[in-house]
């Protein structure tokens, strides 16, 4: 027979009071479980710190690159440079602090570029996730190589080498000379622009009919070949040759003269005739007239009677005087004018820059 402990603060018979307190206990248990289970699942979160500090140990860092600077994770910024350190081997110490929730999933297997985070060409730190790897952690020290510097003033930099290799005195000179013979040229090349230019207006068939003509002329031409070949040996052997008993070949001068007195009809009659024709009918020529003379006087009106290759020639002077300084160090001579840009008008007039004047007064 069970035994009831009597409870002054709960109502009730001796077996409620057991059920109610075997609930409550019950609950407490339930109610304990579920809190430890809650606060292992946030304390993570809760404790986490609001920025990942890192530390990359780099070789050199790109122009532009210093504390302040953006670091920017797939074209997005999630971080900055807070400190740049350089030791004793030369080699730069970057220290970041990036925002935990902007680079989730990136590992410490990632890699680094210099490029510019918007349009006016600002430096920035870019990341690029790699596969694999562990986790980040704040405080993290790691080794790190550029894959490469992609900054605007690297480019400039550079170009102006590129240019200062190539465009030489001798190279300008050899433009010179070129523009020249081209210049030289141009009665040739508006020949050969006029001449294409009437064939496409007076062509009144399509490729396919001409290119069929084509076909049917280049498949008579191996046996006119052959008839070419037939007549130059009846040409060698024929009666006005003669053979001598003793084997030698001499000429026969009845044949001869018989072809002499043809040639004389031919020149005489065929082509006096077509001169007493011509000069009987002097405007009729005057279309075939017209026509060359088309074409002759459409030829320095093209490239401007030759103002045109002068004009480029002046360019390439231009071009070359730009540049300034001995052959091994050249520089080249530019101006930027940014007051135009909006982020430098505003800072520009607060310092009183003076403004550039151009050819149509101040601006």
């Amino acid at each position: 027979m069970s035994r009831f402990r009597n409870q002054d603060f709960i109502r009730g018979t001796g077996e409620h009071q057991t059920r109610l307190l075997r609930a409550v206990a019950v609950g407490s248990v339930a109610v304990a479980i579920l809190a430890f289970l809650v606060y292992g699942r946030l304390s993570p979160r809760i404790g986490q710190p609001d920025t990942l500090t890192l530390s990359l140990r780099v070789p050199a860092v790109a122009p532009g690159i210093h504390s302040g600077s953006k670091v920017i994770l797939r074209g997005v910024e999630v971080g900055d440079v807070v400190g740049l350190t350089r030791y004793d081997d030369r080699t730069v110490r970057l220290d970041l602090e990036l925002a935990p929730g902007e680079v989730r999933g990136l590992t410490d297997t990632f890699e680094l570029d210099f490029r510019p985070a918007n349009y006016f060409g600002v430096s920035a730190v870019n990341l690029v996730g790699r596969p694999n790897g562990r986790p980040l952690a704040s405080g993290q020290v790691l080794d790190r190589t550029p894959v490469g510097d992609f900054t605007m003033s690297t480019m400039i930099e550079k170009g102006s080498l590129v240019v200062n290799g190539t465009l030489t005195r001798s190279m300008i000179d050899t433009l010179d000379e070129v523009i020249r013979y081209t210049d030289g040229l141009t009665p040739m090349i508006e020949t050969g622009i006029v001449v294409a230019n009437r064939i496409s207006q007076t062509q009144q068939a399509m490729p396919s009919v001409l290119l069929a003509d084509l076909n049917r002329t280049l498949e008579v031409l191996p046996s006119f070949g052959q008839q070419a070949v037939d007549t130059v040996e009846i040409l060698y052997d024929n009666d006005s040759r003669r053979v001598s008993t003793a084997g030698s070949i001499g000429d026969e001068a009845a044949w001869w003269a018989d072809m002499n007195e043809g040639i004389g009809l031919l020149l005489g009659g065929l082509f006096s005739s077509a001169g007493l024709l011509l000069s009987s009918h002097p405007g009729d020529l005057g279309p075939l007239t017209q026509t060359v003379t088309a074409l002759t006087s459409a030829v320095p009106n093209l490239l401007d009677d030759g103002a045109a290759a002068s004009k480029l020639a002046v360019l390439v002077d231009r071009y070359g005087n730009a540049f300034s300084g001995p052959d091994e160090a050249k520089t080249l001579n530019l101006r930027l004018i940014l007051d135009d840009l909006p982020a430098f008008a505003t800072p520009l007039a607060a310092l009183g820059a003076p403004w550039p004047t151009l050819p149509e007064g101040p601006r």
